[in-house]
């Protein structure tokens, strides 16, 4: 089975989010040289890791979950209680790897920037697995060619820096799937 994210941000309110990011400012609003022209739908697979982390504030430790996306590196701190749905339908394969060592790495520095006394930092890393995180990736016509926005499913945001990782799934896909 694959575990993925249900989407928050429905296709019409993805629509609206991404039609203002085109269309901010006046001088854009009164020319409208872009066009938002079709939307779909992706999953990109992140790898989740579950965690037990100690520090001098938490002396009796805190567990999370972490995702890393594997070709960007882009990391975030997921709610445990985050529900994941499970399918058996195809998804795209996961492109790249993320070690656990790399997890632990990647979580020190992120409460070794919070945390005063430092050297009271454990983190382990309990459990990893693939989780597929839902995008809405908008194709944009403007006056020299065309671009393609991806915004996050579960909080709405445009998301600049994963568009190459998009992209790459994309294409990737379409390789496959043209012989």
């Amino acid at each position: 089975m694959t575990h993925y994210l249900q989407p928050v941000i429905e296709k019409e309110e993805a629509v609206q989010k991404m039609s203002g990011q085109i269309h901010t400012g006046l001088w854009k609003k009164l020319r409208k040289t872009k066009q938002l022209t079709s939307m779909e739908q992706v999953y990109i697979p992140f790898y989740c890791f579950d965690y037990k982390a100690v520090t001098h504030s938490l002396p009796d430790g805190l567990e999370g979950r972490m995702a890393i996306e594997p070709l960007s590196r882009m990391s975030a701190i997921l709610p445990v209680d985050l529900p994941l749905e499970e399918s058996s339908r195809s998804f795209w394969p996961v492109q790249g790897e993320v070690s656990k060592q790399k997890a632990r790495e990647v979580l020190y520095w992120e409460m070794f920037s919070k945390e005063k006394r430092r050297e009271k930092i454990k983190v382990e890393i309990v459990n990893r697995f693939v989780v597929y995180v839902p995008y809405w990736l908008g194709y944009i016509k403007d006056g020299k060619g065309y671009d393609v926005l991806a915004l996050d499913g579960l909080n709405g945001k445009v998301d600049v820096p994963i568009k190459d990782t998009v992209l790459s799934y994309v294409c990737g896909h379409d390789e496959v799937n043209m012989g």
